[in-house]
């Protein structure tokens, strides 16, 4: 479920009501790019917020313990190079989960800057297909700027992908 009110998302694409599964689509991918490239979750109001972290501990403890049954499992495993695969596997998973617990421990109230990088992120995966366009001549591609970053870099945690 987005963040952002879809009835606000239709009015700033001009879109029509058939299009609205489109554009809900469009929404929650432009809210997930934000919210990844913010390194961070953001919430609707500060209620939200706080129910989100008061849920971090035992999320964080949960992924502990599946981390742990699969150290357990990769130990039972009899071939070497299967074990190691088992037990890089398992700590994958426990990082990004304490990645996901962090982002939420770290999240935010959505602000004004948020919301317009991600109607102006919608807004382009609205107009354009596609993340180049040709022009007539098929030698002329002009990559589409993306000035979202610009809007969501002051709130950005750590640097990152």
């Amino acid at each position: 479920m987005s963040v952002i009110d879809i009835e606000l998302a239709m009015k700033h694409l001009r879109a029509e009501f058939e299009d609205l599964v489109d554009v809900q689509s469009k929404l929650d991918g432009a809210e997930s790019a934000a919210q990844k490239f913010l390194q961070r979750r953001f919430y609707v109001d500060a209620v939200a917020l706080s129910a989100a972290i008061a849920g971090v501990p035992a999320a964080r403890l949960a992924a502990r313990t599946t981390y742990e049954a699969a150290l357990a499992a990769a130990e039972t495993v009899e071939n070497w190079d299967d074990r190691c695969a088992a037990v890089a596997d398992a700590q994958f998973v426990f990082s990004e989960a304490l990645i996901a617990c962090t982002a939420i421990a770290r999240g935010m109230v959505i602000n004004k800057s948020i919301t317009a990088a991600c109607l102006l992120t919608l807004g382009h995966l609205w107009a354009n297909r596609e993340d180049a366009v040709t022009g007539i001549n098929t030698s002329s591609v002009i990559e589409l700027p993306n000035g979202s970053r610009s809007l969501l870099q002051p709130d950005r945690i750590s640097m990152g992908v």
